[in-house]
């Protein structure tokens, strides 16, 4: 009898160990389990997407809202064009400014006709204490009194306009063409009148000067009696 509780007892003890190893490894396997979920949880989540890395404007130079270089008197109503708000430096790295009107002399020289035309220059020369530029072409017409304008204003021809950098006393040039008298137009349309005055607006510049003329010229509407070029700086 006493072996038969021995035996009992050994397989409760027995059954008892074998629950507790089924215990400890059904709490492993979850333990294992666990692990191996929160990793393919982890793995599975999506990253986050890396912020852009911020592009890089090339650099490049910016327009300038002012007139064309070179720009000047209209060729239709003998007006001018703003000042420009640059120009060549001096050797000192200083900006030399516009020729302006008043520290102009202007005048004409050089005055030769033939072929229907008359030919002649513009002379314009710095009266300043200081360097300027003259870059383009000047406006000019023929006025009357009050100066009221007679026919169109001058016409540009084509060519280089270049900077022209006036030291205190020099001189830079610009050549005109006129109709000679009646020229090839019919006495109607040309219109034929004594012109007391040619105007002039130097390069960039709203304030113009006048030149005393008195000549008979076409100033019919229907004539294009003035051509102008660009300033340069031999005679």
């Amino acid at each position: 009898m006493r072996f038969r509780n021995v035996r009992r007892g050994g397989a409760a003890v027995l059954l008892v160990g074998a629950g507790l190893a089924l215990a400890a490894c059904g709490s492993n396997d979850d333990a294992s389990n666990a692990a191996s979920s929160s990793s393919v949880s982890a793995s599975s989540t999506p990253s986050a997407p890396s912020a852009p890395s911020p592009s890089v404007t090339p650099t490049g130079t910016s327009g300038s809202a002012s007139a064309p270089s070179g720009s000047s008197g209209s060729g239709t109503s003998g007006g001018a064009a703003p000042s420009s708000t640059s120009g060549p430096r001096s050797a000192a790295g200083g900006i030399v400014p516009a020729c302006a009107t008043s520290h102009l002399r202007t005048t004409t020289t050089g005055t030769n006709s033939g072929a229907g035309s008359t030919m002649f220059q513009l002379v314009f020369q710095n009266t300043g204490s200081a360097p300027c530029t003259l870059h383009g072409y000047p406006g000019v017409s023929f006025v009357k009194a009050h100066n009221v304008q007679l026919g169109k204003a001058a016409a540009r021809t084509g060519g280089a306009t270049p900077v022209v950098t006036l030291i205190p006393n020099a001189h830079a040039y610009a050549d005109v063409r006129t109709v000679n008298g009646v020229g090839g137009y019919d006495p109607s349309q040309c219109d034929l009148t004594t012109v007391p005055t040619l105007r002039i607006y130097p390069p960039n510049q709203t304030e113009s000067t006048n030149i005393p003329w008195n000549t008979k010229e076409c100033v019919g509407p229907g004539v294009q009696n003035l051509e102008v070029g660009p300033v340069h700086g031999n005679k």
